[in-house]
């Protein structure tokens, strides 16, 4: 039997953590191993690592980096450090459903030719709460989700990413392509994860939601969903805040344009030059999805 581990990227994530872990540790098909990467985290969030790993010893990996180094680096070294035939990318302050690694398990089993594959997510809010419609039915008219085939690769080619990493369970087979993660500040892990599985594999997806996307103050990344807030419940801002946010407003304002254009094109340049070399490697390997129809 194939074996699944589930790599998390920890920050500062005291409040949420256990709720998460106790969420994995309920799935209907446990993983194998859980590799939890701390990204020096201040809090509480490594005593609570720490008081996990001793209860399953032969389940989690810790690794604690020696410095500050972002979510993508973070990402990075625990999918290098899982040894498994499937990986699972895993926030730390979601829920998942007891069902999420059996569904996604048996959809690849199905579909070798995938590599990869994602689910919708049902929003919550800092208690837990639903929030009205999931991932997919919130998304942009004009960037509507899922996608999959050439519709997804024009989205990644268009600096767009339709896969959320929360969402991701691939096959390790891909760890030969998604390391090393390019060094740009533009390239995000799951962008570039997605980039390889669209344009190296060709992957699927189950429709209902299978994990609780939390949303709350202190998200440290996230998947950029802007929610309305409810009628009554816009905070107050004190005049000091609103003096600091004119300020600011002013001198973002004597920004020049040029230097604005600049940084635009710097990120587009990357993450061409990311998709260029996936593109040179698929032609090594004789992927080719250029006759797909969109």
């Amino acid at each position: 039997m194939k074996t699944v581990g589930v790599v998390i990227a920890t920050y500062n994530g005291e409040k949420f953590l256990n709720t998460q872990l106790q969420s994995i540790m309920s799935q209907k098909k446990r993983p194998e191993k859980i590799i939890i990467v701390d990204d020096c985290s201040i809090d509480k969030t490594t005593d609570i690592i720490k008081e996990t790993a001793k209860l399953f010893p032969d389940l989690f990996i810790y690794i604690k980096n020696e410095q500050n180094l972002g979510a993508k680096k973070t990402f990075e070294i625990g999918i290098s450090a899982c040894e498994t035939d499937y990986i699972a990318l895993c926030d730390q302050d979601d829920i998942w459903m007891p069902d999420k690694i059996s569904e996604l398990f048996a959809l690849l089993e199905k579909n070798e030719d995938a590599k990869l594959c994602f689910h919708d997510l049902a929003m919550i809010d800092e208690q837990g709460n639903r929030l009205g419609r999931n991932f997919w039915e919130a998304a942009p008219v004009n960037e509507p989700l899922p996608v999959t085939g050439n519709a997804a690769r024009k989205r990644l080619a268009a600096l767009s990413n339709p896969v959320p990493g929360c969402t991701m369970f691939f096959s390790s087979d891909l760890k030969e392509f998604i390391l090393p993660m390019p060094v740009s500040k533009w390239i995000g892990h799951d962008w570039w994860i997605s980039a390889i599985a669209f344009f190296c594999a060709n992957p699927v997806y189950v429709t209902e939601p299978l994990a609780f996307y939390r949303l709350h103050v202190n998200q440290t990344a996230g998947i950029g969903t802007v929610l309305k807030k409810k009628k009554g419940s816009k905070k107050s801002i004190t005049l000091y805040d609103k003096v600091k946010r004119e300020i600011k407003r002013m001198i973002d304002s004597k920004k020049s344009r040029v230097f604005k254009t600049t940084e635009t094109e710097q990120r587009r340049q990357d993450m061409n030059k990311a998709i260029l070399r996936i593109i040179d490697e698929c032609e090594k390997r004789g992927i080719n999805h250029g006759h797909e129809p969109s």
